[in-house]
């Protein structure tokens, strides 16, 4: 994960607060739980796209062991594969 749990807290304190302020939302649940549910969302988020990133990973060092890690060409081919495998999850990679 990219960021670390305290980061990933503030954030979904900041977007809950957002959304609150905004009135984007109208909760039926106590307001720490939903920024909590918020955190833990994007927390999973960010945990899936880590386990991509490794399988991706995995696959070309089993399927292209020619490709050096940090190359030109392994990271091209490791974004190809993130995308599929990303698009088999359902995830959306930015």
């Amino acid at each position: 994960m990219r960021l670390s749990e305290e980061r990933t807290a503030k954030i979904a304190r900041q977007m809950a607060d957002a959304l609150l302020d905004e009135e984007h939302v109208d909760l039926e649940i106590d307001e720490d739980r939903f920024r909590f549910l918020i955190e833990n969302k994007l927390l999973e988020q960010l945990k899936l796209e880590d386990v991509i990133d490794e399988e991706a990973a995995q696959w070309i060092h089993q399927h292209k062991p020619r490709l050096v890690d940090g190359t030109p060409e392994f990271e091209i081919e490791l974004d190809k594969i993130k995308k599929t495998l990303a698009d088999t999850k359902g995830y959306v990679l930015y």
